[in-house]
């Protein structure tokens, strides 16, 4: 069976139990910022969060280079991107498709846009916080919590979604250690 990478009652389903698990092991949370490609990931979560936590509020963040779903929200219809311009490759949908949109539409609250320097910083900062070495699409989220919902959801119970560590060393290097502190 074609299971596609984030369209589709099937893919929404997988990811659903992603939110199950969050939002059972993190209860009462005010906000939940989710990455968003595809929308798959975003769809799915979304869904079991406003199930769970229905006052929860869920923030989809997408890279400017890459804001398919922003453009869809705005039209009111799935929408494409004549070319992903992100370093975040993992979240460069070049389209939104109708499952996955609607399914966005209807449990996202909020979309916050962010550029490719506020991920490498959110990269620097998880690896120098965390140990984590992410990929720019692992750390978006962060860099929304960082930037443009900083002052937003300050003193808030906030869930991040850290996903994606599908990096080299040598990517990595270049695109988060010049970002470190010091």
């Amino acid at each position: 069976i074609f299971v596609h990478p984030f369209e589709g009652p099937l893919t929404t389903l997988g990811t659903a139990t992603v939110g199950l698990e969050f939002a059972t092991q993190a209860p009462d949370l005010d906000a939940v910022i989710i990455p968003i490609g595809g929308g798959g990931l975003c769809a799915g979560m979304a869904c079991a969060f406003k199930q769970m936590q229905p006052g929860c509020r869920v923030i989809g963040v997408e890279p400017v280079g890459a804001d398919s779903m922003h453009r869809s929200f705005q039209a009111g219809t799935p929408q494409g991107i004549d070319k992903v311009r992100t370093i975040a490759d993992s979240l460069g949908a070049p389209y939104a498709l109708p499952y996955s949109f609607d399914m966005c539409r209807t449990f996202v609250d909020d979309l916050v846009l962010i550029d490719d320097s506020a991920m490498q910083r959110a990269m620097g900062l998880l690896f120098d916080a965390m140990k984590l070495a992410v990929e720019p699409a692992g750390a978006a989220a962060t860099a929304a919590l960082c930037g443009p919902l900083r002052e937003e959801l300050a003193g808030q119970r906030v869930g991040v979604i850290v996903c994606g560590a599908n990096i080299d060393l040598a990517t990595f290097a270049q695109q988060a250690v010049s970002s470190l502190p010091g």
